[in-house]
């Protein structure tokens, strides 16, 4: 889970910062270069979980969601 968190938190923090910055009056070119950045740090966080994380030990057969009774 370390490998990856920073992907994680990098973009989540970015994310807010560009869903924010029409609110605080910053000028479309930065706005619009905000968009491109938001759209390579998402790409490069999904590639990080993908070759980094860990797979979950649990399947479908053993019900682990829990929606059957």
């Amino acid at each position: 889970m370390e490998k990856i968190k920073s992907p994680i938190v990098i973009t989540t923090l970015f994310l807010v910062f560009y869903t924010l910055s029409p609110y605080v009056g910053l000028p479309y070119p930065f706005v619009f270069a905000s968009f491109l950045t938001v759209n390579v740090l998402t790409i490069w966080m999904v590639l990080s979980i993908l070759k980094k994380g860990t797979p979950s030990k649990k399947t479908f057969e053993e019900k682990w969601y829990e929606d059957v009774r």
